[in-house]
């Protein structure tokens, strides 16, 4: 035996990896050839660019009625994990909602929340950090369906269809807001990749991607019961229907998936109020112009055939169309995201059976077609919280959206329990989700300085522009102008901020709403 054999042996000669310099570089030349690759680098650095061009960054969540909402329960949830030891979850979140009444959770299922508070453990909750999880969203979403579609249409064209996705307003005001827009449209992307997979052959995984894909679709938001009837339309009209060889496991898992789901919207809200489910509610099918122009809607009709992918998109754009016509509450452009991809898609298809008659519908289709730039500028509450002395007890007057983005501004610079926030709309009128069945509680200024005597409130925001002057506003304005016992303490700017001056003259007693059939009632010792 030779002296060598007893030296210790070199790992190097055991593992090719090590034994090859080149195979790190092997690697990366094979990423940066791979199909997948351009586009992740081009779209990734235009969604950035669409995010910096329309001030996403600088704005603040008053974008929309929801946007403040939807970043405030993600909020709650991040800051409930913080919390030790814990405390009964329901109890708590009662506590927070009273202090910064701008939560969601039960209205809308959790699954968006979630992901925003896992986010934020890892990047923080700030605006910055919830537009970075946005462009990480959209630009998963266009990269799944670009995946998806790669060898079903050709490369040019499905350049094309992402390029136009992104043009579209619902989706460049879901990359610019914090809403769940762009969550539905990932889940819809696999949910779509899934099928294609199926009618190739019968593919487990495929088959477990569905599953997954509208389980979380139904967590992150309602509109995921467009996708229920999908797979059984494409069964039955699909040419080589897919054999129905369903294993045990899988069906199990199709029935919990359903029962999870329909379990939770039963029990967290009214399904037939807050899904339309009556005819006497108008069927806004026409907000499904809004997405893509009538354009592209009308060349998407010669698309449909018995192709694959053109009968999967058919049969996607054709249960949300039936699914609508029963829920009702589907009637923003937003609501039909998922099925975005779907009309292109068809469009497509249209192309490439009429090349020459498609391309002269092509250019009318442009024309018509939704083009915008959004932008959002900031509101000012960022600039106005600054300024303001924190904690404080206080109230807002404004419109929807204004009492969102002060809220929501507040809440940043603090971790509950600290000011506690009372809206003007909830505390001095009342009135549903939407603004519907409104009723003034203080139909005097006396009865309004009462009632901020009665909450201890030493801090009135009025911020007038974009108000829809609901009569409680105007009456807090009068009374505020018009009392000894409050003064400008800012500068008379967009918001008018008045401070107390003088002792309240009527006993402190505790706030109590009605949140969605939860009796709150504020704790003056609050949970800490």
């Amino acid at each position: 035996m030779s002296i060598l054999n007893d030296l210790p042996r070199d790992p190097s000669a055991d593992n090719p990896r090590w034994r090859d310099p080149g195979t790190a570089v092997q690697r990366l030349s094979f990423a940066l050839r791979h199909p997948l690759f351009p586009v992740i680098v081009v779209f990734g650095l235009l969604l950035c660019a669409l995010q910096w061009a329309g001030g996403a960054w600088t704005a603040e969540f008053d974008g929309y009625t929801d946007e403040a909402a939807q970043f405030l329960t993600g909020r709650m949830v991040w800051e409930y994990l913080h919390h030790w030891p814990p405390a009964p979850p329901i109890a708590w979140a009662g506590q927070y909602y009273l202090h910064y009444p701008k939560i969601g959770m039960g209205h809308w299922p959790p699954g968006y929340h979630l992901a925003e508070a896992a986010w934020s453990f890892v990047f923080g909750s700030s605006r910055m950090s919830a537009m970075w999880l946005q462009w990480l969203l959209g630009l998963f979403a266009l990269t799944v369906l670009f995946r998806s579609l790669r060898g079903h249409l050709p490369t040019r064209t499905l350049w094309g269809i992402l390029l136009l996705i992104t043009a579209t307003p619902v989706f460049q005001r879901a990359l610019e807001q914090t809403m769940s827009e762009l969550a539905s449209l990932l889940c819809a992307a696999v949910f779509t990749g899934s099928l294609l997979r199926l009618q190739q052959g019968r593919d487990r995984t495929a088959a477990i991607l569905l599953l997954v894909s509208f389980l979380a679709a139904a967590l992150v938001k309602g509109t995921a019961i467009y996708l229920a009837p999908v797979p059984l339309l494409l069964w039955l009209l699909s040419r080589n229907r897919i054999p129905l060889r369903i294993s045990p496991r899988i069906f199990a898992g199709t029935i919990v998936t359903l029962a999870i789901c329909l379990g939770w919207f039963v029990s967290t809200i009214n399904i037939r109020y807050w899904g339309g489910i009556t005819f006497y509610m108008p069927w806004s099918i026409e907000t499904l112009v809004a997405l893509t122009g009538a354009g592209f809607l009308l060349l998407a009709l010669p698309g449909i055939s018995r192709e694959p992918v053109a009968l999967t998109a058919a049969c996607m754009v054709g249960s949300a169309v039936a699914v609508s016509f029963v829920v009702r509450s589907i009637n923003e452009p937003r609501h039909w995201v998922m099925i975005l991809p779907s009309i292109f898609v068809l469009c497509s298809c249209t192309l490439q059976r009429f090349p020459r008659t498609g391309i002269l519908l092509l250019l009318p289709a442009l024309v018509l077609f939704p083009w915008m730039w959004y932008r959002q500028s900031p509101g000012g509450y960022n600039d106005l919280a600054q300024r303001v002395k924190l904690p404080a007890r206080m109230l807002i007057s404004s419109g929807t959206q204004g009492e969102g983005g002060w809220i929501t501004e507040v809440a940043l610079r603090e971790r509950y329990p600290a000011s506690f926030i009372a809206r003007a709309s909830k505390v001095l009128a009342n009135s549903g989700w939407n603004g519907e069945s409104y009723r003034l509680l203080t139909p005097l200024p006396g009865d309004v300085l009462r009632r901020l005597d009665e909450l201890a409130i030493d801090l009135v925001i009025v911020d007038t522009p974009g108000n829809r002057k609901w009569p409680h506003h105007a009456i807090l304005e009068s009374a505020m102008e018009h009392d000894a016992s409050w003064q400008l303490c800012q500068p008379p700017g967009r918001q008018l901020v008045y401070c107390r001056v003088k002792p309240p003259h009527f006993p402190r007693r505790p706030l109590i709403l009605d949140a969605g059939g939860y009796r709150l009632e504020e704790d003056i010792a609050p949970i800490r």
